[in-house]
């Protein structure tokens, strides 16, 4: 019988999830003492995109065997691009009719639309605190534009035998948590601990695996998740909403350890919502709008 192709398909609830956590980092960024730990929501948004970009290349690769490059990389430009430009475009007009400093101005948008602010901020680069929050998104970009090239160099060599994939990415994530740890443990600055992609990278890679992994209804990790997601989905969505409360951005602890705890806790979530549709959780988080 034919394989199907990725089976999981839209999960609304996932959207929803990334919609309530969304508002958690607004809330965070209009007074930051009301939910610090917003934080934590953050290496859930790189475990979503980890996942469903690795989807749609397991897509491609069930359809046609290989990577279609150029369709990938087109529509990740038109999806983040045009709106970007108009963004920085207006932000730089009215910085320079606010009087703010120039070149500092014109250097953060250099950075937010190629793409390397989250380095400039890790290093201590002078940067403009009105657009310091595009860190993440040179974070995702980065990751767009590798990770592709990574599967097809696993696949070239291994085809189908996911396995082995999924190995590196695992060896992967627990050398970004050693790391992290390491740095946090050696005084190495919280902008180098928050806003590095070396930093991010167990999130990316859980995300990445994650999809692997349940991209086959008959394996025996699907089959885990499924029977343990009416379970884990609520109990994880509960937990992750009172480290809101909880961790914080400064306190070096987060990055000793508790950051690590978090990513495992959403990587269960996210593997949670995706594999089932009929827990008490999902109604909460599914957006209520007729496409869902």
């Amino acid at each position: 019988m034919k394989k199907p192709l990725f089976p999981l398909g839209y999960a609304p609830s996932l959207d929803g999830a990334r919609g309530l956590m969304t508002v958690g980092v607004i809330v965070a960024h209009v007074e930051y003492g009301w939910y610090p730990g917003a934080i934590a929501f953050m290496d859930t948004f790189f475990i979503m995109s980890g996942y469903l970009i690795t989807s749609l290349l397991l897509k491609d690769m069930f359809e046609s065997g290989k990577i279609n490059f150029r369709r990938f990389y087109i529509r990740r430009i038109f999806r983040l691009v045009p709106a970007l430009v108009v963004l920085l475009a207006l932000y730089f007009g009215v910085a320079m009719l606010a009087g703010l400093p120039a070149w500092q101005e014109f250097k953060a948008v250099l950075a937010a639309l190629f793409y390397y602010m989250n380095w400039l901020r890790a290093l201590g680069g002078d940067v403009s605190s009105y657009l310091g929050h595009t860190w993440s998104l040179s974070v995702e970009e980065q990751f767009y534009t590798l990770w592709p090239l990574i599967c097809a160099a696993f696949w070239l060599r291994f085809g189908k035998q996911f396995r082995f994939l999924v190995g590196f990415l695992c060896v992967l994530a627990i050398t970004c948590m050693i790391w992290r740890h390491h740095l946090a443990a050696s005084g190495a600055p919280i902008y180098r601990l928050y806003d590095a992609t070396d930093m991010r990278l167990d999130a990316l890679s859980a995300g990445c695996a994650l999809a692997l992994l349940m991209q086959d209804r008959e394996s025996g990790f699907f089959r885990f998740v499924y029977r343990v997601a009416p379970v884990c989905a609520p109990l994880g969505a509960v937990l992750l909403f009172v480290i809101g409360f909880l961790a914080s951005y400064g306190d070096r602890n987060w990055y000793l350890w508790q950051q690590s705890a978090s990513t495992l806790l959403s990587a269960g979530l996210v593997a949670s919502i995706v594999v089932r549709r009929d827990t008490w959780i999902h109604p909460c988080l599914r957006p209520a709008c007729p496409c869902s």
